[in-house]
Parts: structure tokens; C-alpha cells; sequence
């Protein structure tokens, strides 16, 4: 057998170097900062001839390769707008020329006589990713990360900041190719608070590979940072206003500033940027819950009514917090830099009395419709969470090979202190509080090897390590005459710990200019210990309560391969297929038993016993490129066992809600992403489109959780969903642009019921002036006013329907204003060539890239 895989190996390996004959190939590099340029001009002629034989363009790295060439002597020319050309001369005679590095110098006077149009590229497309460039969305001037997630497609945002790709919101959010300490806990927190001005692009990447970590079984969604490297300095300040066009009209209006440099000194580079967010929301839910005689079912019965709740809340939320980031590059010689970056958030909760008030009204009634019951409940609460990150990489680039190891240290705190008010016609007036606070610290080290032994072919191994602690203190209190009495049943002292060590290694091939193959395997062992301390009704504390042991050790091992073939036919077409297998593994409130009795007829605690979820992805990916058009369409498959779901039971007269690990789900889809230039400049038209089958088996069980017994009764479901994307870019004049962003989303199943459909509408202008160094913009979010989350459940003595609204209508004015270096950027002048500029630092690579 190992005879068989040698020759095998042998076959190839002969098979490549003979492709690999009567080549060209080289790396387009900018000659002041060594920085790759992408998008460049590759084209050969014959010599003495001036029609081109042959050309291409460089990729994200500036590398390039001519391919299957006939022997003669050409002259190769490479050119770039705002460069001066370079021209080499070039013998083949059955063989592949490397001509290494070719550096481009500037042509400064070239720059100053350009004046571009046209309107730049806002995504780029490439089989296994799209990247979504943040600066060409109009509606992220003043805004924050969470609201440009919401326009980006295939990616959904609902009203408390849960982001879902793909329907799905076991998805992971990375800064810079990392994890960078977000989880399911803290990330709306984190991105509601960072500036969008601060990223680039954002990548959605719905199949990685074995390289990156298999958790999230819907994917990756990777911020990538600015961060440039362009020679002098330069720079931009930033001030702005929004205000909720909703009720109630009394409050006041947020306000977001931000300060932003970046320079280059020789051997030095670094930027820093640093924002303030005075921010101001309103929204609000309402619950109409039925309480049954018997199990509820899509359609309410009647017939079965024993009582009915009607809740309705108004919420504003308000508060202010500062986000900064920064970075050193030390570039130690032309093949090695070390790197120092970090980023950090703090809030304010003063601010505007820092408090997030909450008002709901309860309304019960019988069988009849009599009322029996009526009672507010008042809540105030102050929410603070500083945290952030610091990381030290160092990298070493030569043109086989290339290393890089990396050491991150993150802390995030969350913080939470909520008084509730109780008032009841013919009742005292009861007073509460809630709090609970939140550490977690953690540690990332990682090493990456790549290694290139020809131009087709690339082998990439590397380690990873994680290291997790979560502390969480929870407690309340009855205010009986001012004086806090401890409610003993609340008390809980939660403190998790995980550890993760993983190898991953890649191999992929490319055959016949054509063919690219690429597989890898990713070795993971995991290890979690969970300790819970709680207190009796003395106030002693106690090792277990409710069957709970206070500790809970875990660990396995588990393996993650991943395949991807891809076959290019030429003239823009190309089809890959991949396979990956995933995993999601809960995390936060869905295991943490701390009981949240904010809303008293509705109590949520998370479950010990969760086990992760797998799944097994299947896509089939198309893209066809045309000079002013592109289309990416998508065929995926999801299948996922032991899936975590919200589930909801009766316990008398209030509803709880756990999660449990339920049989499986499984997802039949395709995806349709289209990006046009139509009428000149005038337009650029993104729509993308979704449309999937969706089931969820049937589950008939009884589950014992912390001494309970629920009964889980859940019938197979099955539904065509689906969800359109429209983002339309104007360019009115050179200096006059627009934008609109449009989304429709069909209803949706989930473990207990479905979801009704949504959609909204936001409106943005921007103008320029002062040679584009000033830019006035305008936004309208949620034109129509109707985000929200609208569900229908069921189950055994109910049926409810719920509807959250996480913030409202509101309307934004940003003027920025940009100084500095008054150079045009290189990624500027690839943007004009339709292309997107990135140096290589958190970006994640495609998956056929070889």
C-alpha cells in the first residue's frame, strides 16, 4: 500500500513539473514600502511584435503566472496607474521562468494629473468568500460594526445583536483571522460599541478549512482592521449626531466622535485610532401567551384556553463608551517584522444617568376574557464592560516559505445592576434588584508554517492553543424599607474553565492550469471544567442544589477534515466543490444555571449538560465574472446533529426557558449573489438572494434537567424559507453619491414554533468637498420602522407569540474630515481597477488559493 501511495505521489509530482513547463512567474511588489500590488498589469508580446501574446493580472499578494507559453524569446511588461511600467525580457524554451521580485516605482506626477469618476468596488467575490469593503458603504459613516453587519449579504442581525449567517447563529466573529476573545456572551456588546469606521472589510467565509477553527458551524465572519503602511502620515477626525425618530420623543439625541492616524517611518509603521459613542436607542416587546388545558399547536384551540397574559414593554437604552486600537510594526530586516497591537473598550454608565429603563405592563385574564390581574413592572438598570485585547506576532516571509507565531492576552468584563419596581393597584409596592458580573480572560497562541515548493503547490501546517476562564457572580435582593434582604435562591457563583490544543495540516495542488485540489485535517482536544457554588435558604453556601454537582469535568478529541476541488473553464467561469465538518460548542448563559427573573412571568437559566453539536457541510460553488458583472451562485447542504435550542415550558403560571440538545436539523439551499455596473457610474447594484429547505426532526422525550422532568413533545417540521439582499450605490456626480439597502426575510422554523417574515429599509447621501478631504453623510436606518423579531411557539399547556424591537427608526449626520498625506493610496488606485486592497496581516486566505 505505501508502494501504491508512492508512485502515486511520484506520478504527480512528474505530472506537475511538466505543466509547470514554458512558464512565467514573479511577484509585483511597490518598490518604497515592499508592499504587494494587486491587480497589476501582466502582459507579453512577442519581441519586435506589439500585439499581445498573452496577459493576466496579479493577485492579492502580487504574485502572478503565465501559463502554458510557447518557446520564444517575449518581452513581458507590467503596469499599474500611478507606477512607472517595467518591461523584462523573457527566453522559454520548454521551461519555467521565476523572475522573483519585480519592484514598481511611484510616478508621482501621473498621480496629481488623475481624476477618477467612477465609483469604487464595495464587494469582492471569490468562490469560498466574499469580502465586503466597509469604507464604499455609505451607511457606516457614524455607525457602528453591528449596523454594517445588518447590509452585508447572506448575514442577519436581530434586535438584541445576535448575528446569524445563513439562517444560523453558530457563527463566529474574528478580528484580524482571530477569535480575539468574542464569543456568543460578549460580541453585541463589543460590536455595538466598535466604530465601523475602524475595519476595512469584512470577510464572510461560509466553508473554512482545516487551518481555521471548526467552531461555528455556519462559518467565519473575519473583521479585518485597517492598517496601512503608506509612506508620511495621514489621517481623518470624525463627529456626528443621530437621533430615534420613535417614541418616546424626549429623549435625547447620541453622538459619536473618532480621531484616526496611520504613518510610516523607514523601518517603522503603526496606527491608532479612537472613538467615543454617546448612544441612544428605543425599542420594545410585547407577549400574548395562552395558558392550555392541553398541548398547543400551530393554530391556537380555543377550546383549550385557561388563561391568557399580555405583556406589553417600552425600552430605551442609553449610555456612552470610548474604543481605541493601535499597533507597531517593526520591520527587522526585508524578510522579518515584529508586531505589536491591541485594542480596548471601556463604557461610561453616567452618562445621561446611564441607565437602561424598561417598562412593562402586565394584563391577565381567564377563559372568559375577564380580567383578573393588572400590575407594572418598573426596571432601571446600569450596564458597564471594559475589556480588549493585546497581541504580539512576529512573521517570516521568504518566497517558499513563511512563518509567523503569535501570542494574544484578552479581558473582558461585563457588568450588570438592575433595580425593579413593582406597583399593583390594591398590592404594597414591592423593589428588587438583580445583579450580575462577569470575567473573562483568556490567552491564544498560535504558530502558522506554509511552504511552497513550486507555483501549483503549497503545504501549510500549524498549532494552536486556547486557553478560556469565565467568572460569573450573580445575586438579588428583596429592598424591604430600604434595606436589601439577599433572595438566597438567586445566588450563584459560576466559574468555567477550557483548554484547546490543535494541529492542523493542508495540502493542495494545481494541475493543468485548470484543476485545484486541496485537502486538510485538524486534530482538536478539548478540555472544560465547570464549578457552581450556591446557597441554601440560610444563606450557607452549598456544593450542589437542584441535582447540580458543583463541578463538571469534560474532555474529548475530535477531528475536522475538510476537501476542496475547484476547475477553472476560463473566460471568468469557475466551480468548486467542498465538504467540511464543524462544530459548535455551547457557550455563556446556554450553560450557566444563574436563573434571569427580569421579565416575572417569563424566567430563563442555561443547562451543564449540554453536549456540542456537529455538522457536516456540503457546498457546490459557481462564479462567473464579466467586465462590468459578476455572479456567485451556491448550492449548500447542512447537516447538524444534537442541535442546541431555546426550549419553553410551563412551570404553573410562569414560562421558563432552557436549552437542550435536541435530535437534528438539516438545510437544503442555494445561494444567488449578483454585483452590477449598470448606466455607466451611475450604478452599482449588489442583490443577493437565498432560498432553502429547512427541517428539524421530531422529538418525543422526556428530559431529566437539574431535577426536572420536561416533557419534549416536538413534531418534525418542515419549511421553504428563504431572504433577499439589495444594496444599490449611486454616483450622482464625482462628488455627490447615494445609497439604498433593502432586505426581505421570509418566515422560519425553530424548535417550538416559527418566526414571521421581516424586513426594512435604510436610506444614506454623501457629499464631498475640499478635494474629497471633507464628506458630509447622511443616513436614514429602518426607513419603514419595522425591524424587529416576531415568534410563534407551542408546546405542552401553551401558545405565545412574542415580538422584540432592540432599537427603532433613527437618523444620522457625520461630517469627516481627512489630512495628511494628500498622496493617493495605492488601495485606491486598485479600487478603481475594481479590485480591493488589503495588505496580508487577518485576512483569511481562499481555500484554492495555491
Amino acid at each position: 500500500m505505501k508502494r501504491v501511495a508512492l508512485l502515486i505521489f511520484g506520478l504527480l509530482s512528474v505530472s506537475l513539473s511538466v505543466l509547470a513547463e514554458n512558464s512565467i512567474n514573479g511577484r509585483v511588489l511597490d518598490q518604497a514600502t515592499r508592499q504587494a500590488i494587486d491587480y497589476a498589469n501582466v502582459s507579453v508580446t512577442h519581441e519586435g511584435e506589439t500585439v499581445p501574446a498573452a496577459g493576466t493580472i496579479t493577485d492579492a499578494t502580487g504574485n502572478f503566472t503565465l501559463h502554458n507559453m510557447k518557446n520564444g524569446t517575449y518581452v513581458l511588461t507590467i503596469s499599474f496607474m500611478g507606477y512607472q511600467d517595467v518591461q523584462r525580457t523573457v527566453s522559454l524554451s520548454g521551461q519555467a521562468v521565476s523572475l522573483g521580485n519585480i519592484l514598481l516605482q511611484e510616478n508621482t506626477q501621473a498621480l496629481n494629473e488623475v481624476e477618477v469618476v467612477g465609483q469604487n468596488s464595495s464587494m469582492r467575490f471569490e468562490l469560498d468568500k466574499k469580502v465586503f469593503t466597509v469604507d464604499q458603504n455609505i451607511a457606516s459613516a457614524g455607525a457602528s460594526v453591528t449596523d454594517v453587519l445588518e447590509n452585508i449579504p447572506s448575514v442577519d442581525v436581530d434586535q438584541e445583536g445576535n448575528i446569524s449567517l445563513r439562517n444560523s447563529e453558530d457563527v463566529e466573529i474574528w478580528i484580524n483571522g482571530k477569535p480575539a476573545g468574542l464569543n456568543s456572551e460578549n460580541r453585541a456588546q463589543v460590536l455595538q460599541q466598535m466604530p465601523a469606521g475602524t475595519i476595512e472589510k469584512i470577510e464572510v467565509i461560509t466553508n473554512p478549512s482545516a487551518k481555521f477553527s471548526p467552531e461555528g458551524s455556519s462559518g467565519i465572519i473575519n473583521l479585518v482592521m485597517k492598517k496601512d503602511s503608506k509612506a508620511g502620515f495621514y489621517g481623518s477626525v470624525q463627529a456626528g449626531l443621530n437621533y430615534s425618530l420613535s417614541a418616546p420623543w424626549n429623549v435625547p439625541p447620541g453622538a459619536n466622535v473618532g480621531f484616526n492616524i496611520n504613518f510610516n517611518a523607514g523601518p517603522v509603521d503603526g496606527y491608532f485610532n479612537v472613538g467615543y459613542r454617546l448612544h441612544v436607542s428605543n425599542g420594545g416587546n410585547k407577549t400574548d401567551r395562552y395558558n392550555l388545558s392541553g398541548t398547543g399547536s400551530e393554530v391556537l384551540d380555543s377550546s383549550l384556553i385557561v388563561s391568557h397574559l399580555v405583556q406589553d414593554g417600552l425600552q430605551t437604552r442609553r449610555g456612552g463608551g470610548m474604543f481605541a486600537r493601535g499597533g507597531l510594526n517593526f520591520h527587522l530586516s526585508q524578510h522579518s517584522t515584529l508586531g505589536v497591537s491591541g485594542f480596548g473598550m471601556v463604557s461610561e454608565p453616567k452618562v445621561l444617568n446611564g441607565r437602561n429603563t424598561y417598562d412593562r405592563t402586565y394584563t391577565m385574564s381567564d377563559a372568559l376574557g375577564n380580567i383578573t390581574r393588572e400590575y407594572e413592572r418598573q426596571q432601571a438598570g446600569r450596564n458597564w464592560h471594559p475589556g480588549g485585547e493585546v497581541t504580539v506576532d512576529y512573521s517570516l516571509d521568504y518566497e517558499e516559505h513563511k512563518l509567523s507565531v503569535s501570542a494574544t492576552y484578552n479581558h473582558f468584563t461585563w457588568n450588570n445592576e438592575t433595580d425593579y419596581i413593582q406597583l399593583e393597584a390594591g398590592h404594597d409596592t414591592t423593589y428588587q434588584k438583580q445583579n450580575s458580573y462577569n470575567k473573562e480572560p483568556g490567552i491564544e497562541i498560535q504558530a502558522d508554517y506554509e511552504w511552497k515548493p513550486t507555483q501549483q503547490s503549497r503545504l501549510e501546517a500549524g498549532y494552536a492553543y486556547n486557553h478560556d476562564w469565565t467568572s460569573s457572580l450573580a445575586d438579588a435582593y428583596d429592598v424591604i424599607g430600604g434595606t436589601d434582604k439577599e433572595i438566597y435562591a438567586y445566588y450563584e457563583l459560576f466559574n468555567s474553565l477550557t483548554q484547546n490544543h490543535a494541529l492542523y495540516i493542508t495540502y493542495g495542488n494545481r494541475f493543468w492550469d485548470k484543476l485545484s485540489v486541496q485537502v486538510g485535517l485538524r486534530g482538536e482536544y478539548y478540555m472544560r471544567h465547570l464549578e457552581s457554588t450556591y446557597k441554601d435558604n440560610t444563606g450557607a453556601e452549598q456544593d450542589s442544589y437542584a441535582a447540580f454537582p458543583n463541578k463538571k469535568d469534560t474532555a474529548y478529541f475530535q477531528l475536522f477534515p475538510s476537501a476542496y476541488i475547484s476547475y477553472d473553464f476560463g473566460n471568468g467561469h469557475e466551480l468548486q466543490l467542498n465538504y467540511t465538518r464543524r462544530i459548535n460548542r455551547p457557550w455563556g448563559h446556554q450553560i450557566n444555571p444563574r436563573m434571569d427573573f427580569s421579565d416575572s412571568t417569563n424566567i430563563s437559566y442555561g443547562n451543564v449538560d449540554l453536549l456540542p453539536a456537529y455538522s457536516n457541510n456540503l457546498e457546490l460553488n459557481y462564479l462567473k465574472t464579466w467586465e462590468r458583472h459578476t455572479l456567485s451562485a451556491g448550492l449548500f447542504w447542512h447537516y447538524r446533529e444534537r442541535v442546541v435550542q431555546n426550549i419553553k415550558y410551563m412551570d404553573g403560571d410562569i414560562m421558563k426557558n432552557t436549552y437542550l440538545n435536541l435530535s437534528s436539523r438539516q438545510e437544503l439551499g442555494i445561494e444567488i449573489v449578483a454585483k452590477n455596473r449598470l448606466f455607466g457610474e451611475l450604478l452599482q447594484l449588489t442583490t443577493s438572494a437565498n432560498f432553502y429547505w429547512n427541517n428539524i426532526a421530531k422529538v418525543h422525550d422526556n428530559i431529566i434537567h437539574q431535577g426536572l422532568t420536561i416533557p419534549v413533545d416536538l413534531a418534525e417540521q418542515n419549511i421553504y424559507a428563504g431572504s433577499v439582499r439589495i444594496n444599490a450605490q449611486f454616483m450622482f456626480t464625482k462628488n455627490f453619491s447615494g445609497q439604498l439597502s433593502a432586505n426581505y426575510r421570509s418566515p422560519r422554523v425553530i424548535a417550538q414554533g416559527t418566526t414571521t417574515h421581516n424586513y426594512s429599509i435604510d436610506l444614506g447621501l454623501r457629499h464631498t468637498f475640499l478635494n474629497k478631504q471633507l464628506a458630509l453623510a447622511l443616513n436614514v436606518r429602518d426607513l419603514l420602522d419595522s425591524r424587529a423579531r416576531r415568534n410563534t411557539t407551542w408546546g405542552d399547556g401553551f401558545w405565545q407569540f412574542s415580538e422584540n424591537r432592540w432599537h427603532s427608526r433613527n437618523i444620522s449626520l457625520t461630517l469627516t474630515y481627512n489630512f495628511g498625506n494628500n498622496r493617493q493610496r495605492r488601495g485606491e488606485r486598485s479600487e478603481m481597477m475594481g479590485g480591493d486592497d488589503s495588505d496580508d496581516s487577518g485576512n483569511v486566505e481562499s481555500s484554492n488559493d495555491f
